[in-house]
């Protein structure tokens, strides 16, 4: 940071990046970490945990100089999230950024079943009994409602629009195109210090993060390996495994054992349905030594950097917030100049 004040921030997220775990929460709490080292005072305002709501919204900077909106909407199926009110507030004070770990805050449904062909933005492509029999989920439906309207001022007045892969940002731009000057790409956060090839004897052939799930490639992977004992992990959702009668649900596993479980896999099978916005696990997995099965729907193979040049994820968090501190520095010049 260039000599100047620390910065007041307000990290809006519906879930509490320091109490869950999924891939975007990685990011965020890899993003706040980072801020938090150069100084600024971060102060996480969350609906989930439940037990911290009110307390997160008590002790929040009254008049921060940022605001860091990510994944608002996350988790339609909870009862409660931020009131339009409060996301009110926030953008029409100017001085907020927006970041997406997914497609939340565009689409209610579960994985973006439309894959960005959105039709005319009011309804969801997909039908009803789709919805629940093919694309294999139990809950979300709302209606077919489709938010991107409701939701196209939140990105269209942000000063910058943060995504993780040339791939995820392609899907919002070709929904809001007047985005395109504000997009930021940020690079994938991986503690390479845990991800390396060991070079052990492996005894898994086939595994892949997720995959039990239609989204992430549950069709596409049967479809390809139709003999093989695929090894799923990652979740305990064994619907459509169990009515196919085909792979193996491991279930979750801990992010400190991962390494290790990479260790023992020979190929790594990732082939979404949905435009994935990065997967974090193809790089760790390609780091640890496996060999990767892919398709075209993987945002971490667009980014133009080597996944295994290990230099590469040094700089990769302190990136964006220097570009977070130069917003900062002009919004501040604009203030004086006019009073």
């Amino acid at each position: 940071m260039n000599n100047f004040s620390r910065l007041k921030i307000n990290f809006v997220s519906h879930l509490n990046p320091f109490y869950y775990h999924g891939g975007g929460e990685q990011v965020a709490k890899r993003l706040i970490e980072e801020g938090r080292e150069r100084g600024h005072e971060i102060k996480v305002v969350a609906m989930k945990p439940k037990k911290y709501k009110l307390l997160s919204r008590i002790t929040m900077h009254r008049h921060p100089d940022l605001w860091v909106l990510f994944d608002i909407f996350n988790c339609p199926e909870h009862k409660k999230h931020f009131t339009q009110s409060f996301i009110n507030s926030i953008t029409s004070s100017g001085r907020y950024v927006i970041g997406q770990n997914a497609y939340v805050d565009i689409c209610y449904l579960n994985a973006l079943p439309c894959n960005g062909i959105f039709g005319n933005g009011n309804n969801c492509v997909v039908n009803k009994s789709d919805y629940y029999d093919y694309y294999g989920n139990n809950h979300g439906w709302r209606d077919g409602y489709c938010p991107i309207n409701d939701n196209r001022e939140l990105f269209e007045n942000a000063l910058l629009n943060i995504f993780l892969s040339p791939l995820h940002a392609s899907v919002f731009q070709k929904i809001y195109p007047n985005i395109a000057d504000r997009i930021y790409i940020q690079k994938p956060l991986i503690d390479v210090d845990m991800f390396e090839n060991k070079k052990p004897k492996r005894d898994i052939k086939y595994a892949s993060y997720g995959g039990m799930s239609e989204a992430k490639g549950f069709y596409n992977i049967r479809e390809r390996f139709p003999d093989e004992e695929i090894v799923f992990f990652g979740s305990d959702n064994g619907d459509l495994a169990e009515k196919f009668k085909y792979g193996k649900v491991l279930g979750r596993i801990p992010y400190e054992k991962m390494p290790a479980f990479l260790n023992r896999v020979e190929y790594y099978i990732h082939m979404p349905r949905w435009p994935e916005p990065h997967g974090l696990i193809i790089n760790q997995a390609a780091l640890c030594g496996c060999k990767l099965i892919t398709n075209e729907h993987v945002g971490a193979l667009t980014h133009d950097s080597d996944m295994m040049d290990r230099i590469a994820y040094k700089d990769n968090a302190s990136e964006l917030w220097e570009k977070l501190e130069k917003i900062v520095t002009i919004l501040k010049g604009r203030t004086r100049n006019e009073n």
